[in-house]
């Protein structure tokens, strides 16, 4: 039933061509972004290009992309009402939320693996083996990027739940990111106990931030506790509400 259910769900993002939107998109930016760091040889040059893009990333399209995912999938068809489709019939409220989180998740990493991927082969083309100076840097970072990104989709599908229609989860997403971005950078040490969403700047090095070992504990202990308790409120959510 769920291997069903994830099949609507990705052949409706198919239709919808959302997808081949965003990659175009990004690669557009990547390309851009390549140009100009040879250009004027800045820090981002070689073998930290990859990182560049991470960070070009996580900080506002790839967040607010994933937004728009879970709105189209979760607040989209609440308004339009096609939770009550009799495609749908016999199966639970359940079922369908965990498809539509598994959907979203896969998305997020596609995209995620297409700005690594693409920021490489740009990469390569522009600075050759340079740009693997930092390979063991950047691709730790893209392991412990998958934390947060993974909670970042879990308080997704929480809010769509709220949300009544795709341009209030729009609004409200864009609200959070901006508000937490700022919190980021001005009282990351206060925040950096609580705030999951500091962890997508601080993992991949976002104005300078160094790695440690005591943040990576710090960052995977607070990502898994919240995420913990967004399924939590998933589940809470998925009983209470009338679809």
């Amino acid at each position: 039933m769920i291997i069903r259910l994830l099949n609507i769900q990705f052949a409706r993002l198919k239709r919808q061509k959302i997808l081949y939107l965003f990659f175009v998109v990004m690669a557009v930016i990547i390309i851009s972004n390549a140009l100009q760091e040879d250009n004027g040889m800045g820090y981002y040059a070689g073998g930290k290009f990859p990182t560049m893009c991470m960070q070009s990333y996580i900080d506002i399209v790839g967040t607010l992309f994933l937004s728009f995912i879970s709105a189209v999938l979760i607040c989209g068809e609440k308004a339009s009402g096609m939770f009550r489709q009799p495609l749908l019939n016999g199966v639970s409220k359940k079922q369908l939320l965990i498809a539509k989180t598994v959907s979203i998740l896969t998305v997020a990493l596609i995209c995620f693996l297409f700005v690594v991927i693409v920021s490489i082969v740009t990469g390569f083309f522009l600075w050759g083996s340079h740009i693997f100076d930092y390979a063991q840097e950047y691709l730790l970072q893209t392991l412990l990027l998958a934390f947060p990104q993974i909670t970042m989709v879990l308080f997704f599908v929480l809010l769509s739940l709220y949300m009544s229609n795709i341009s209030s989860m729009m609004c409200a997403s864009l609200i959070i990111l901006l508000v937490n971005n700022l919190f980021s950078q001005f009282f990351g040490d206060y925040i950096s106990f609580v705030d999951f969403m500091y962890y997508l700047y601080a993992f991949s090095g976002y104005n300078g931030i160094g790695l440690t070992g005591k943040m990576i504990v710090s960052g995977v202990i607070v990502n898994i506790v919240t995420g913990i308790i967004l399924v939590y409120g998933i589940s809470r959510r998925t009983k209470s509400m009338i679809m």
